[in-house]
């Protein structure tokens, strides 16, 4: 069996309310050593929405909608533009290209020779197929991947009620990136170094 795991290792932190994406960027910024943003400023510039209900959670740079995105709540990120315009104007050696489940065409060889560049690989899936009560689109980052018959991923969680890392079959992950489950195409974010 072969793997691959993210070095140096991530160091685990919690994400506000509605804020997994902004949070899994914190994770890669600590990782690398890099400065580190609030969640809420770094949601701001991933298009945050918020419903009326948890506005109070956040500061008036971010839009409240009654009706749900078809994203969900959260950031509202199509495509790596928000994230590369955050960090050009934050001035970070980073580069982010995303890459939708229909791209994916050996996912598991995408994340394996990421991993081992030493790239970050984000997540994002609705969570349904991992367990059905998560009814929601979710950032996790890959820490490892074991290849074999059923691929597996050891996944970052910034869920504050979730464990901080597990493992989940790559399968689960890849159906919960499809349009027929969650409404929308997801799909993986690689972070890497501009120089």
């Amino acid at each position: 069996m072969r793997s691959a795991a993210i070095h140096p290792p991530y160091i685990p932190l919690t994400q506000q309310r509605l804020c997994c994406v902004p949070c899994a960027v914190q994770w890669i910024l600590l990782r690398r050593k890099l400065p580190i943003f609030t969640q809420e400023e770094i949601g701001a510039a991933l298009h945050l929405v918020v419903p009326p209900r948890y506005k109070r959670l956040f500061g008036d740079a971010f839009r409240v909608s009654v009706r749900k995105p078809p994203r969900g709540y959260g950031t509202q990120t199509e495509d790596a533009t928000p994230f590369n315009a955050f960090l050009r104007s934050k001035r970070l050696p980073l580069r982010v290209k995303h890459l939708r489940h229909s791209e994916l065409k050996n996912p598991e060889r995408t994340i394996v020779m990421n991993l081992k560049k030493g790239n970050d690989v984000m997540i994002i899936t609705f969570m349904s197929p991992v367990d059905k009560r998560r009814q929601w689109g979710h950032a996790l980052l890959v820490s490892k991947i074991e290849l074999g018959k059923k691929p597996a991923i050891t996944v970052g969680d910034p869920n504050f009620t979730a464990a901080k890392f597990y493992d989940l079959p790559l399968e689960k992950l890849l159906r919960g990136m499809t349009k027929r489950v969650g409404k929308v195409e997801r799909g993986i974010y690689i972070f890497s170094k501009t120089r």
